[in-house]
């Protein structure tokens, strides 16, 4: 799926998360439609980085998909370095905002491997 077409298919449920974050105390729902198995290794973590680093995704629409990719029954991640490095992009107000540095930095810790 094309990364606008991925934007414009998440923003109602993102703007609901967006709207539960913002207040304190508040919950934030995610939608979950679990109907395949997904492991997420180095390659897929450093592709979400770097649509975020381009700008092709926003960090609200970043720290969303992370937040799904966590919570969701269905996935498995290769390695506990990928679920901390995944970590790191949900919630700026838990994990302070992601720059694009670190998101480079992220996408690439696995590229010699």
């Amino acid at each position: 799926m094309p990364v606008d077409d991925y934007s414009a298919e998440i923003s109602a449920e993102l703007a609901q998360h967006t709207q539960g974050v913002a207040m304190a105390g508040g919950t934030a729902s995610v939608a979950l439609t679990e109907d395949t198995d997904l492991t997420l290794d180095r390659a897929g973590l450093g592709v979400l980085c770097r649509l975020f680093a381009s700008g092709k995704l926003t960090a609200a629409e970043l720290a969303y998909t992370a937040d799904a990719l966590q919570m969701a029954d269905r996935v498995e991640f290769s390695g506990p370095d990928i679920a901390s490095d995944l970590a790191e992009c949900t919630d700026p107000e838990v994990n302070g905002p992601l720059t694009v540095a670190r998101a480079l930095e992220i996408a690439s810790n696995g590229a010699a491997a």
